[in-house]
């Protein structure tokens, strides 16, 4: 499912602000309530965070004027992210061999943030 990224109301007299700087790049995942975005008016400056968790598709660029309510992303919450640790939660993780893994763990629980590389034992 998309998910429309509108800019929003930011104030009374405001109808036109400028996209500064994307904090994401199309084509990240990204998480709902992370910041994607900064616009800016005449008067301040503003951060757009995403409302879902899905990929971010940009659909206007860097210093682009776009009128207030203009959809200026959308988000796919279908879309799924190659970066396991992100998913995980835990940037630490340690991709090792089902044997090793099996190891590891049977000596350290600590190690359960390891993840097997599906690899079988043998030649490297």
């Amino acid at each position: 499912m998309k998910h429309d990224i509108k800019v929003p109301t930011v104030g009374e007299s405001i109808s036109e602000v400028t996209i500064a700087q994307w904090l994401k790049k199309d084509g990240d995942y990204v998480q709902a309530d992370d910041l994607i975005c900064e616009i800016e008016s005449d008067k301040a400056s503003f951060e757009i965070p995403a409302e879902k968790s899905g990929i971010l598709h940009t659909l206007a660029k860097e210093g682009d004027a776009v009128d207030i309510g203009a959809r200026i992303a959308e988000i796919d919450s279908n879309g799924k992210t190659a970066d396991v640790s992100r998913e995980s939660g835990g940037g630490n993780a340690v991709e090792s061999s089902p044997v090793a893994h099996a190891a590891t763990v049977e000596k350290s629980p600590d190690a359960s943030d390891s993840r097997s590389s599906g690899k079988s034992p043998g030649r490297w």
